[in-house]
């Protein structure tokens, strides 16, 4: 299926996760969130986006951070044909019957079109200030497996039992069911030794924010584990999130990557790292970009434009480089 999977584009709609509304008013800056999840859909994008955190970065702030499927279930109400996803709902911040009930709900309330989005979790920092138990990566590897496996019974059985060393179900009811008959699992992170494992048993999606080398080789990666499970590789569909930025010229990307906050490097990498990994640049070499990943075996996109809360990136790279894309 992924080889002749359709090509299919996404964004996020601004929360406040990445400061990008501090100073706002909260209701300013929600009314600007669904102002922009309506041009999103206006645009033609296939599904919409929220992060799944509660506390800012790359710094902790005091500003608003609107809460994922609060916000897709409210977003809901106001869009009608785009699909609603989290990247990716940290498996340990809810009980698994809790977060089954809440996204089929969504999937209710949206006429079927909740995406579930399911990772292991990271944010030290966020988990200590909400007082959730931070344990070791391969416990919360463990909670995210199985949470996907209680999940998925929940929404297919009238009772669920499940015994797992951090998931219990005693006869659990998960009413109503979601209306599509099998929303998509797409299981965030790029672990080779546990989560591609874990999303080579039970994804249909796996999302990477990598460059386009390791984008091949967790390709190459994932591939080994479905033949140890005996999965279709190709059932499987390989997403990328990446940043997104469009500049006039190189001049106008490199006096942004200049400036004194140093803001689009949140993480280790190099200025010159993050161009090359990101999709940012002129039209031109953004559109070279996703060729790049479409050519790798990439069948959708998921993008957080750097220029939010402005929409000029998000309508540009619509109008301009999408068509320019062979899918």
């Amino acid at each position: 299926m992924s080889a002749n999977a359709p090509l299919r584009f996404g964004a996020f709609v601004p929360q406040g996760w990445k400061l990008e509304y501090t100073g706002w008013a909260a209701d300013a800056a929600w009314a600007r969130s669904v102002e922009l999840a309506l041009e999103i859909e206006a645009l033609g994008y296939d599904h919409l986006w929220v992060y799944d955190h509660v506390e800012t970065v790359p710094r902790r702030e005091p500003t608003h951070v609107f809460e994922a499927f609060t916000m897709l279930a409210a977003l809901a109400q106001h869009t009608s044909t785009v699909r609603l996803g989290q990247l990716v709902t940290c498996a340990a911040y809810r009980n698994a019957g809790m977060l089954a009930k809440v996204a089929a709900g969504l999937d209710v309330m949206s006429g079927g079109r909740m995406i579930l989005g399911l990772g292991g979790g990271w944010y030290e920092e966020e988990y200590a200030a909400y007082d959730y138990p931070f344990p070791s990566a391969g416990e919360r590897l463990r909670i995210l497996e199985e949470t996907a496996e209680a999940v998925r019974l929940l929404w297919s059985q009238e009772t669920t039992d499940y015994a797992g060393r951090h998931v219990r179900l005693d006869g659990a009811y998960c009413d109503p069911k979601p209306l599509q008959e099998r929303p998509e699992l797409w299981i965030g992170g790029g672990g080779e030794q546990v989560t591609l494992r874990i999303a080579a048993r039970l994804a249909d999606r796996t999302n990477w924010q990598v460059g386009l080398d390791q984008f091949v080789h967790k390709s190459d990666v994932l591939a080994r584990h479905c033949e140890a499970v005996g999965r279709d590789f190709d059932s499987i569909v390989r997403t990328h999130g990446p940043d997104c930025r469009i500049f006039d010229d190189e001049r106008s990307l490199r006096a942004w990557c200049d400036e004194p906050d140093g803001g689009h490097l949140w993480g280790s990498a190099s200025t010159e790292d993050y161009i090359r990994d990101n999709f940012v640049g002129t039209v031109e070499t953004v559109a070279e970009k996703v060729q790049a990943f479409v050519d790798a075996g990439c069948r959708e996109f998921v993008l957080w434009f750097r220029d939010f809360p402005s929409g000029e990136s998000l309508a540009r790279f619509a109008r301009e480089v999408v068509p320019l894309v062979r899918g």
